[in-house]
């Protein structure tokens, strides 16, 4: 059996949030398991938010836009203002479009 190293065992915000609740439901019955029940409904009720309301889909979008500028002026390093302008414009309406289509 292969020892996890520290980065493929550690946990993300949410799932340490968890394993508290969980952790305190063990330790302390049905005080703790209040806590867990609380934790698993608000992640649970989180996530399906996110989901239906294209937050994540909304999140790829921005990083797209933000991802496209960059990598345009990196470049051309030597583009004007107006030339970046020009590519700003051109990426919102990309990202306006793809809102909309959302």
């Amino acid at each position: 059996m292969e020892l996890p190293t520290s980065s493929s065992f550690r946990l993300n915000t949410g799932d340490l949030i968890q394993q508290i609740g969980l952790l305190a439901w063990l330790n302390k019955g049905d005080e703790g398991k209040k806590l867990y029940q609380t934790i698993a409904g608000f992640r649970v009720g989180h996530e399906l938010w996110a989901r239906l309301s294209g937050q994540d889909e909304l999140e790829a979008y921005r990083a797209q836009f933000i991802g496209a500028v960059v990598d345009y002026v990196k470049k051309h390093p030597k583009a004007s203002q107006d030339d970046i302008a020009k590519e700003v414009a051109k990426q919102i309406e990309i990202f306006t479009r793809n809102v909309e289509n959302m």
